[in-house]
This record gives C-alpha cells, sequence and structure tokens, in this order.
C-alpha cells in the first residue's frame, strides 16, 4: 500500500507564555495521500493554523513541537536547516490567509511569483527560463500573461489570491497547504479559486489541505474533512456524512451557522437570544427613510477613459427593514455606499433622507452623517490600537458634541456599549483594542455607531472577518437593533446566505447597475436576473438552495 504525501502522528504543539507552556494543538493524527483534498475546519484558536504552520516548522520560537511530521516518509522534525528549506517551495507550499497582505505592495506580482523560482532554481538557469515559468503559472491560474507587470493594488481580490496560488505552484509541489484562501472573496471568485485548486489537484496529483472556518466551502471542494475544537480533532470522515450528519455538538454549531438558501428553518433565530419584538407593520410608513434616485459615479482610470462605478442607481431603505446589497468585488457596492453616506460625490442624481436632499457641505452634511453610520468590515483596521474602548466609542460625541463636562459623555458611552452587548460596559472602558476578541472589536465599532443616535446602519462586509459563532451574534444584535431601536440596515455583503439569513429586501448590483430589486423570497428563490442566477450557482454545498419537498 503506497504511503501517504503526508502525515501527522500525536502532533502537540504549546508557546510558552509568562513562563508557562500554553498547549494549542493536543495529540492531532491525520493522514493526506497525494492526488487527495482534506480540509480542516474550526473557529479562531481552534489550533488548524497551528496545525498548517507546523507542518513546515513556520511556527515562532516560543512553540514546542511534539509527535511526529512525515511528508513523504521524511520526517519534518528532525530536518537540518539547509534541508528544510530546501523542502519548503519546492515540497510543499502555503497559500497563506489575505492575499492583500501577503503580497509585497511595492514589487510587480511576476517578480513576487519569480523569486521562489531563483531561490530554488526549479526553473530552466537565466532570466528568459524564469520569465517562461511566470507567464506559464499564469495561464495555469487562468490570468493573463500581462498581470505579470502589474502591482498587486492594481488587482482584484479574486486575482491577488491567484497570484497566491500561482507562487505556491512555482517550485512544483507536492503538496499545497491553504489556510483560509477564499476568505473575503465574492461566491463567484470564490467557486472560481476553488475549481482552480481542484483542478491542480486532479491534474498534478498534488496533495491540498484546506482550512477554513466555513464548513461549507470544505464541503464543496474536499473529500474529507476533520474539525477542529479547543486543539483536538473532535470529527472526522467524508464531507457528505460531516456536514449532513455531524456527530459532535461543535461540528453541529458550524454547519448551522451558514444558513441554506430556501430553508426557512436557516433564517435567522438565535437560541440564546431573548424573544425579538413583533415585526414592525411596513404598509403603515410607505416613505422611504434613504433614497437615491438615478444616481451615477463616474470614475477616470490611468488612462484617462471614463469608468461607470454606479450607473443610474434606484434604491430605497425604509425604516424597519434591512436591505441586503449583494454583488461581487467590482460591482460597485462599496462607491454606492460610499455616495449614500456622503463620502463621494455623485457624478449626477440625487440622494436623500426623510424626503430632503443631501446636504453637499457645512453643518447640513455633518448632522446628515450622524443620522447614517457607517460600520466597516474590519473592526481591527477601524480601531485605533492605542485608544482605549472609552476613546473609540466617544470619538463621535465629541466630534457632533453631543457630550459635556456634566458626565453626558460617559453615560452616552456606555449606553452604546450596553446597546451593542457589550456587558457590564465599565470592564470594557480601558481596555484596547488587542485585549478584545473579533467580535468584541466588531460591537465596539457598532458602539461607535449607536453613540450618534443614527437611523440608518451601513454595514460594509460586517460579519467577513468572523468566526462562525460571532457572525451569528453580530448578525443576532443587527436585527435586535432594527426591531428594537427602529433603525434601518444596509448591508453590503458577496455572502448571500447571510442576505437569506437576515434581510428583507435583496437588492443585486452588477457592473455599476442594480439588475434585480425585490424580496427575499423573490430574488433569492425566483432570480429574475442571469446574473443573480450565477449568484446562486456559485454557493458552495451546504448553502445552495433547498430542495423542494420531496425532491
Amino acid at each position: 500500500m503506497t504511503s501517504p504525501l503526508l502525515e501527522l502522528r500525536d502532533l502537540g504543539v504549546s508557546y510558552r507564555t509568562g513562563g508557562q507552556n500554553v498547549p494549542a494543538v493536543k495529540g492531532v493524527s491525520l493522514t493526506l495521500a497525494a492526488g487527495e483534498t482534506l480540509g480542516i475546519a474550526g473557529e479562531s484558536g481552534s489550533g488548524k493554523s497551528t496545525v498548517a504552520m507546523s507542518v513546515l516548522r513556520l511556527l515562532p520560537r516560543s512553540a514546542k513541537i511534539t509527535g511526529e511530521i512525515l511528508l513523504a516518509g521524511e520526517d519534518i522534525g528532525g530536518m537540518r536547516w539547509g534541508r528544510l528549506r530546501a523542502v519548503r517551495w519546492s515540497a510543499a507550499s502555503i497559500v497563506f490567509q489575505g492575499a492583500m497582505h501577503a503580497l509585497n505592495p511595492v514589487r510587480k506580482v511576476g517578480e513576487q511569483i519569480a523569486e521562489p523560482i531563483r531561490l530554488h532554481g526549479d526553473a530552466e538557469t537565466g532570466a528568459a527560463g524564469v520569465r517562461a515559468r511566470v507567464e506559464d503559472l499564469l495561464r495555469q491560474v487562468d490570468l493573463p500573461v500581462g498581470k505579470a507587470s502589474a502591482y498587486p493594488h492594481e488587482l482584484s481580490g479574486g486575482q491577488k489570491q491567484r497570484v497566491m496560488i500561482a507562487m505556491a505552484l512555482a517550485c512544483r509541489p507536492d503538496l499545497i497547504i491553504a489556510d483560509e484562501p477564499t476568505t473575503a472573496l465574492d461566491v463567484i471568485v470564490q467557486a472560481q479559486v476553488l475549481d482552480l485548486l481542484g483542478d491542480l489537484v486532479a491534474e498534478r496529483d498534488i496533495g491540498l489541505m484546506l482550512i477554513t472556518h466555513d464548513l461549507s466551502v470544505l464541503a464543496s471542494a474536499c473529500r474529507r474533512i476533520a474539525v477542529m475544537y479547543q486543539g483536538e480533532i473532535v470529527e472526522e470522515g467524508p464531507s457528505a456524512t460531516v456536514m449532513g450528519t455531524p456527530r459532535h455538538a461543535h461540528t453541529k454549531a458550524l454547519a448551522a451557522a451558514f444558513p441554506t438558501v430556501g430553508d426557512p428553518r436557516s433564517r435567522f433565530a438565535p437560541a440564546t437570544a431573548t424573544p425579538l419584538p413583533p415585526e414592525p407593520d411596513r404598509a403603515a410608513e410607505p416613505s422611504a427613510l434613504l433614497s437615491a434616485r438615478d444616481l451615477r459615479v463616474v470614475f477616470r482610470d490611468r488612462t484617462g477613459t471614463k469608468v461607470s462605478a454606479v450607473d443610474g442607481v434606484g434604491l430605497d431603505v425604509f425604516e424597519n427593514e434591512i436591505v441586503a446589497l449583494v454583488g461581487q468585488s467590482g460591482s460597485g457596492k462599496t462607491t454606492l455606499a460610499r455616495t449614500l453616506l456622503g463620502l463621494q460625490r455623485p457624478t449626477s442624481g440625487t440622494v436623500s433622507y426623510q424626503g430632503e436632499a443631501m446636504p453637499t457641505g457645512g453643518a447640513g452634511l455633518r448632522a446628515y452623517r450622524r443620522r447614517v453610520q457607517l460600520v466597516l468590515q474590519d473592526p481591527t483596521s477601524a480601531l485605533n490600537p492605542r485608544h482605549t474602548v472609552y476613546e473609540a466609542v466617544a470619538e463621535g460625541p465629541r466630534i457632533h458634541r453631543l457630550g459635556g463636562v456634566d458626565g453626558d459623555e460617559h453615560a452616552i458611552v456606555v449606553a452604546a456599549l450596553e446597546a451593542a452587548e457589550l456587558r457590564p460596559a465599565e470592564t470594557y472602558l480601558s481596555r484596547l483594542p488587542h485585549e478584545l476578541s473579533g467580535g468584541q472589536r466588531q460591537r465596539v465599532v457598532i458602539a461607535g455607531a449607536l453613540a450618534l443616535d443614527p437611523s440608518v446602519l451601513v454595514a460594509d462586509e460586517p460579519v467577513a472577518s468572523l468566526d462562525a459563532s460571532v457572525r451569528g451574534e453580530i448578525l443576532g444584535l443587527l436585527l435586535r437593533l432594527r426591531r428594537e431601536l427602529g433603525l434601518a440596515g444596509l448591508v453590503i455583503t458577496h455572502d448571500l446566505g447571510l442576505a437569506w439569513n437576515i434581510a428583507d429586501r435583496v437588492a443585486v448590483m452588477y457592473r455599476g447597475k442594480l439588475v434585480e430589486v425585490g424580496t427575499v423570497e423573490q430574488v433569492l428563490l425566483e432570480p429574475r436576473h442571469e446574473y443573480t442566477k450565477s449568484l446562486l450557482a456559485a454557493l458552495p454545498m451546504g448553502t445552495a438552495r433547498a430542495a423542494e419537498p420531496g425532491v
């Protein structure tokens, strides 16, 4: 019987912190054969990325590794530095999470793909041979050869991820480890990246270890799935079995965190939340709270050519409703949101709030921005690392002069943190962002918006970077704010499951235009536009539209 390409035997990893050894991975045993795909699922802190980094000894010096790591029968742990350096890239390589951070922003992508080739001598010698290899790699990942001369900021998220895959393939490895390779990508690009990885496994007979917190992605791309929880493998088996009939409570929670479009049972209903007030009667309030009419935003690219980022968009957001604005990267969603927020001046068309045109400057625009607040995608980047939670939440009220020396500011901050479900608020006031979890940081960002008593929250991918369980908590919070405070929400997302989860209406954006707007049932269950159908077709297994009863 052929020996496994990769074998982990009783792998353990601990970190030395504060004079103590803190275990991160406990007794993990896994195998991966050539031509096979293995998925590892788990939330942040479960140990899945530590397992991935252990394979090529990429962990910091504070980490202690026990057990055995065998790559093609060779013990990684016993390798000298020279042999380990030769194994990296050529025998096994890694596609790191977050291509936007993994690529050097001041070097052309072709140079970055060529670097491991030059270092490992895995191509014909000379500049011409390296250049030919780079061009071949770009073709393998379905990128134009001309992109070799582009800088990372000139590429879309999906294109940057393809560059990372090209780098991983540069020295023809037998094993590729992909750590969250589709995080924050829209469903179409996600499907393309997963298909690309699957094709490479089949064509080149390589092994693929795919790591993510999204169980549905693994079910679509991997033959086997291992689920990690608190450093241990708690469940392992064929993808269909793990996704369809999970045994462990943590696996069940991961599977339930990503709803099935079309299944009413997977509409959001937090099990531990207090009962929500009844749905508002929107028929009694027909006038829109926030409106866009024939909105156009035109930019010029580097060649001077006009590009329509937003092209004749008309959209209404009513009080007490959540509208999901969906579409793939580059469709114009963020530009539309910036225009609605008054951060981008429209080329033509109007934005109105409560029936009055959005002011173009001065005190009027300041007052408008207080009522229409933004919740940013990445809470880590949104918060100043040197400001306490109190300072972060108090900044808005200070700018708008809502608090004073008599303690009103403190009361506003505490009330906002309580509304964002950071309780008791007093225990968070002096903390810095690095002392908070990802979900807590996102709640602080939301509290900063709530401190200004807004009527509309514009949330840009509010859960894209969060774990499955935290995702549910934040979505539950947005629903509660809508129902208890009457807040309207415009949620920008590439995740159709999220739209099915919490939205009242869905607006689909494609090449700057709104191609379809309707209730969540109309758009996601009875799509009319071909683009909407393509978005639904790209959903990973487990989140695709549910079958009709009896089918």
